[in-house]
């Protein structure tokens, strides 16, 4: 499966729950292009991965470990909502 030019995010997948558990804080945007959008989850992957090493290492270890968790949340969502346009974009081509 190629990654076409003409095929973008499509802003379907929210992050950051709070309060109840219906409720988020953060959509996606639409019409990223999707090689922009796994580019910026790959950055966010490397940053909580750095992140979740420091954590290792004792002083700041929670505040690293939940801006680990936080740039996870971000990165799944990307990937998420790039797997939601890929999909459409193949049933689309397939009708």
């Amino acid at each position: 499966m190629s990654l076409q030019a003409n095929v973008t995010t499509q802003a379907a997948t929210t992050f950051a729950q709070c309060g109840n558990p219906h409720q988020t804080l953060f959509r996606l945007s639409a019409n990223v292009p999707l090689t922009d959008a796994l580019e910026h989850a790959s950055n966010l992957l490397s940053c909580a991965t750095r992140m979740s090493l420091l954590a290792t290492h004792g002083d700041g270890a929670e505040d690293c470990a939940m801006a680990a968790h936080h740039l996870s949340e971000m990165s799944k969502a990307v990937i998420d909502d790039v797997s939601t346009a890929l999909l459409k974009s193949e049933a689309d081509h397939v009708q």
